[in-house]
């Protein structure tokens, strides 16, 4: 199964992971690595290489919090350092991308899921004002 490691700012990966497991449970070889104040960038870098190594399979997605914040750097510098696995890094993970990765992953190869949480990622986000309620409770099924 492709490996999956969130990591960003603070508490942010283990706190979005913590909100996929109340609503669907705590999702296997996926793991947190949060970037608290006081850590250097190679600190969060070994972290990242050591949670990595107790990930099974040969494709590994890492998802990020910013894009160009040092999460993302260390993400790449892994990337450019071990040419010869299959690691993808995206940034801009919000709970609609990481549930889309975790359930996805199965069916889709590296390429193909980091395409699949974009989607998703991007659908996630929606302003209330514009889901055409004109001032009625918007209908959703049943809620999460």
């Amino acid at each position: 199964m492709m490996g999956i490691v969130v990591t960003g700012h603070g508490h942010f990966p283990t706190g979005i992971l913590s909100a996929v497991a109340l609503v669907a449970g705590w999702p296997d070889h996926t793991v947190g690595i949060d970037f608290e104040e006081g850590q250097s960038p190679e600190d969060l870098k070994k972290s990242m290489e050591k949670s990595m190594e107790s990930l099974e399979g040969d494709e590994i997605l890492i998802l990020t919090d910013l894009l160009g914040g040092t999460p993302f750097k260390m993400g790449a510098a892994i990337k450019a350092e071990n040419p010869d696995r299959k690691i993808k890094v995206v940034a801009g993970v919000n709970m609609a991308a990481l549930v889309e990765a975790v359930f996805s992953r199965s069916m889709y190869d590296l390429e193909e899921l980091a395409a699949a949480i974009i989607r998703s990622g991007n659908a996630g986000l929606a302003d209330l004002d514009y889901l055409g309620c004109d001032g009625e409770e918007p209908e959703f099924e049943d809620g999460l």
